[in-house]
This record gives structure tokens, sequence and C-alpha cells, in this order.
């Protein structure tokens, strides 16, 4: 069960604090608010804590199944492992100390590549089942939340992979990212864009619209405004392309519309010779940040 936080009278943005916001969609048991002012997209009132949602079913999907999550967290990423060895290249071209820390670590797909180039891997996750499948592979990954791990040492970059938009409190949590990133270290952001041509396209139909799988919709404006306020400065921007297996593909689809047979098809498709498939799919609702620490906060 999911316990949100009391709601308050006024409905302040999360980011910039602006009061000026309006009602945008209701989905999932859940409300979602815009902000006028820096366009980001938020669920109100908050919940304390996602952890039920991080259970071992979000990572490897019993067949009965499909609310959120994926058929086979490995296997689904690994259509992605070419646009995470690029990642690595840019991040490794800055001259960053090869020491990564990964927020949402998951089971360790990403931080398997990072090993396989050298760096030294540490990272968090939320999910008990994830973070301890992360540390059989030999990397250090918590159990948890960074505000209840802590993290110490200094990390020459640290990346966030679809994880942002999942966090309860993003201001906070970046800030503890502030602290563990060397000076003039990197940190590497992919999430959601709700000002996206697609997204706005769709509006409350959006199937980035997941509460309370995703909590937060950022926009490039929502995006600049929270990193410069936990001490970062954005040197790049783009738009990011996936590469999406067919089990995933059904998935995320029968997630958005329900339709029972994009579950029978993700179903059908889970087996070794289709796996080996995988479409790009640029909706231009993803978005790959890359920031550099300027100042401790």
């Amino acid at each position: 069960m999911i316990h949100v936080m009391n709601m308050e009278k006024k409905i302040i943005c999360p980011i910039c604090k602006g009061e000026d916001t309006s009602f945008f969609c209701k989905k999932n048991g859940f409300t979602v608010y815009q902000c006028i002012e820096c366009f980001l997209l938020f669920v109100w009132p908050l919940p304390f804590s996602t952890e039920s949602v991080y259970h071992k079913d979000y990572f490897l999907k019993d067949k009965t199944k499909t609310d959120f999550g994926y058929a086979d967290y490995d296997q689904d990423k690994e259509p992605m492992r070419q646009i995470f060895l690029e990642t690595l290249q840019m991040i490794e071209e800055c001259g960053c100390e090869k020491k990564l820390f990964d927020v949402g670590a998951a089971t360790g797909f990403f931080l398997d590549i990072a090993k396989e180039r050298g760096w030294e891997t540490s990272g968090v996750d939320i999910s008990n089942y994830a973070s301890e499948c992360a540390r059989k592979k030999g990397h250090a990954v918590s159990s948890g939340t960074l505000s209840s791990t802590r993290p110490e040492g200094k990390y020459g970059a640290v990346t966030m992979f679809d994880v942002l938009e999942h966090m309860t409190d993003p201001l906070a949590d970046l800030t503890i990212v502030n602290s563990i990133v060397q000076d003039k270290g990197l940190l590497v952001i992919n999430t959601v864009n709700c000002q996206s041509l697609w997204a706005r396209l769709l509006g409350k139909r959006w199937n980035m619209i997941i509460p309370p799988e995703h909590l937060f919709y950022f926009s490039k404006q929502s995006l600049n405004m929270l990193l410069k306020k936990v001490g970062f400065q954005i040197v790049d921007i783009k738009k990011i392309k996936k590469n999406f297996s067919l089990p995933y593909i059904f998935l995320i689809l029968h997630n958005w519309q329900k339709f029972v047979v994009w579950r029978k098809l993700s179903q059908l498709c889970d087996i070794p010779l289709l796996r080996k498939l995988s479409l790009p799919i640029n909706l231009g609702d993803n978005i790959l940040v890359t920031a550099k620490k300027i100042k401790d906060v």
C-alpha cells in the first residue's frame, strides 16, 4: 500500500516553488498538477515512499502480472548496451576519475558495462531484490534511497538513468548527489521530457504518466532550475533514442492502454529467438542531460 503525505492547502511547485499551478489529470488514484512557471508536471500529494512498487516482480515479471516494470530487466536492457557504451565513452572523454556511482542501479546492468571498461562501480537502489542482484555481480550497491543510505566518498561521475522521475524529493536527493561528486565531476541524467511534441500532443494520455512509478515529469526549464539549485551547470542536453525488446514494447503498450492483446503478445515474444529482435524508438520525450559540478551546496 502507498501512503501519501498530507495535502497542504496551497499546492506549490516542488522545484521552482511557484504557487501558480493547475490541475492536469488524475490517474491510478493519483492527481497530477502542472507548474505554470517552469512547466513541471508532478504528483500531489506525494507518497511518503514508493519502495513497495519495486519488488522482485517489477524486475522479473510474473507472467500473470503486468503492472509497471519489466518482463526481464537485464534482457530488456540488453538492446540499450550500445547507448550505454556511448554514454560511458562521452564521460571518459571529459577526463573524470573512473569512479562511478549509479543512482537507481537496479540489477547492475549498466555497472556491468562500466566495470568491463575499468570503472570502479558503486550505487544505490530502492529495491532490496535488485540491489542484491547487483551485489552478487560484484558491485558496491546499497539497498535504499540516497537519503536513507547517505553514501560517502567522492566520485568522478554520478549517473541517473530513468530514475529522477521516480524520486519523491528530487531536490533533496540531488543535494546529496552534489556531496559525492568531485569538483568539476559529472552528473548524467536520463529522464522524461513533458514539453516534448509527443507529450504535448497526447496531453493527459501521454504514456509516461504512470504514477506512483513516475512522480515527476520534467521540462528543460525545470531541469535547468533544479540543477542550478544543487550546484550543477548543464553542459549538454539532447534527445535520446532508446532500443526496446519486443516483450518490453508490448508490456509498455499493455500498461498504457490496458488491452489484453498487448499482454499476450508480450508473453509470446518472451522467447530467446524473438528476444534477439529490438526496435529503436525516439519519440523525443526522453532527454539525456550532462551537467558539471560547479560548487558545493
